[in-house]
Parts: C-alpha cells; structure tokens; sequence
C-alpha cells in the first residue's frame, strides 16, 4: 500500500496532507500532480528534503481480515 503526504519542513516532517494517490493529494492542494513528482525528483537529485513523500506501507497479512 502506499500513501502520499504532504509534510512540514522541519526536521520534525509532520503531515499536513494524507491521500492514497499522488493525484488526490495534488487535487486537495489545488496544484497538478507533476508539481509533486517534480518536487520529489529534484529534491533526491539536488541533495536535499522535498515536502511531498510517497511512503511504502507493508500490509500485514492480519489486516486482509
């Protein structure tokens, strides 16, 4: 499963925004949706954070019940 969020720029990064979809996050911003792919490549390019994440999330077998 994954998730998108929107996050704080500090070092803290608590989520501002939480959608299942890249484009439902950049809909509840108002923004397109490359913005936030955009954001996320240059950051991993140039070194630095990006306030978006796409985070990975491991279903366990326990929650398919």
């Amino acid at each position: 499963m994954t998730i998108w969020m929107q996050v704080t720029m500090d070092e803290l990064e608590l989520p501002l925004a939480i959608a299942d979809t890249q484009r439902e996050l950049a809909r509840k911003l108002g923004i397109d949706p490359n913005r936030i792919a955009s954001a996320i490549s240059h950051a991993k390019l140039r070194g630095y954070r990006s306030q978006y994440r796409k985070v990975e999330i491991e279903e366990d077998e326990s929650d398919k019940y």
